[in-house]
């Protein structure tokens, strides 16, 4: 039997993590055609050796480095702008898992490549929006998306295509969920990294925290499923064993109920059958016992209400709830800003842009970049 072939940008992030102990259990069935990462040279190695992978992609390269000595008998590949000449005939999956809006530009290639793409990367969908999404279609590109939520959905209606009205996707509700409001003002940035179920890095943990994350999950479920905003719901569910529903007609709901672990929506890419041994992610609700489900409370946590005007105005505005997101929340994590300023300045930081400058409803990657240098240099960081 021929073996997949398969191409992982972010090897050495947590998703590369999931997705290479999915392979290891079943290497008869998988080759890992490439690997890249940023700057975690060893990781990378070790890796390269274990998997037998030919093609490496280095993203942040130093010239002191001596990669020959990491990477015998490789083909490196440096920088973004070289990782799509990783992409040839050969290659049939595709687990797009680098974070940032660096990435734009390759995120177009990758979905002009006619492969099966696995995307774990919220910002091409959320910056470039309908752009990418037509450049996949047009080129026979499946993109397939591995949040688990969105990956809920796309089960969901992948097994039960018919008219439906409206989708859901759950939040934890993150570590403040029982928190009162008043004492957001003394939260530090190690307590916004305690998230209550998944392994996270900070960045997204402390997404998870103000419920940005969910707002970017909102407006990437609005162009990966074509739905206007309105039928798109949020609901806090802490336990996070149900990660989607969708409603139909009849009002009739169907859900997806799994383990909290990021192996199942992988799974769904690579075992589309759902043939593979994953025993130990056995999810006993006898032991659940009891699922709790909430409205989300916009006063303490108003980027979800954001994200949906971000969303409902297109063009530049997600991109820019993002980029500004990213900025602010490394402010937080260096103790330069307070909890709730992520949230209070990135809208102060997009009213400021939005009263002097008219929005581009179909922004391209150098209006996105253009406008990424103005959140650096005029970010609003109070009076």
């Amino acid at each position: 039997m021929k073996k997949i072939n398969i191409l992982i940008y972010g090897a050495t992030g947590s998703i590369g993590d999931s997705v290479l102990s999915l392979i290891r259990n079943n290497r008869d069935q998988f080759n890992v055609h490439g690997i890249t990462c940023d700057k975690n040279i060893e990781k990378l190695s070790k890796l390269s050796k274990e998997f037998n992978t030919k093609k490496i992609g280095i993203g942040c390269y130093n010239k002191e480095l001596d990669y020959k000595k990491y990477f015998p008998d490789k083909k490196i590949f440096f920088k973004l702008e070289e990782f799509k000449d990783m992409i040839d005939d050969t290659v049939d999956i595709i687990i797009f898992a680098i974070s940032g809006t660096s990435i734009l530009k390759l995120s177009l290639d990758i979905a002009k490549s006619g492969k099966i793409v696995g995307i774990a990367n919220k910002e091409c969908i959320i910056s470039l929006g309908d752009i990418i999404l037509s450049t996949a279609k047009s080129n026979n590109t499946k993109l397939i998306p591995l949040d688990s939520e969105h990956n809920a959905i796309y089960q969901l209606l992948n097994n039960n295509d018919y008219s439906f009205e409206s989708i859901t996707i759950t939040a934890t509700g993150g570590p403040f969920l029982n928190k009162n409001l008043e004492d957001f003002k003394y939260i530090k940035p190690e307590d916004a990294t305690k998230h209550p179920i998944w392994k996270m890095g900070k960045k997204i943990s402390i997404d998870s925290a103000t419920m940005v994350n969910k707002g970017l999950e909102l407006i990437e479920a609005k162009h990966l499923f074509n739905l206007n905003i309105n039928k798109i719901k949020i609901l806090t569910h802490p336990q996070a064993i149900i990660h989607g529903f969708v409603t139909y007609k009849d009002n009739s709901i169907f859900s997806f109920m799994s383990y909290p672990d990021m192996r199942i929506p992988i799974s769904n890419l690579l075992f589309p059958n759902k043939i593979v041994d994953l025993s130990d992610l056995y999810l006993d609700l006898a032991k659940v016992k009891t699922l709790n489900f909430y409205d989300v409370d916009n006063k303490k946590f108003p980027a979800i209400d954001y994200a949906k005007y971000v969303a409902e105005m297109g063009g530049l505005a997600p991109n820019g709830f993002n980029y500004t997101n990213d900025k602010l929340v490394n402010l937080f994590i260096n103790k330069k800003i307070k909890f709730l300023d992520i949230i209070d300045f990135n809208i102060a930081t997009l009213e400021k842009f939005f009263a002097k400058n008219s929005n581009i409803k179909r922004p391209t990657i150098d209006d996105i970049f253009s406008f990424n240098k103005w959140i650096d240099e005029n970010i609003y960081l109070g009076d």
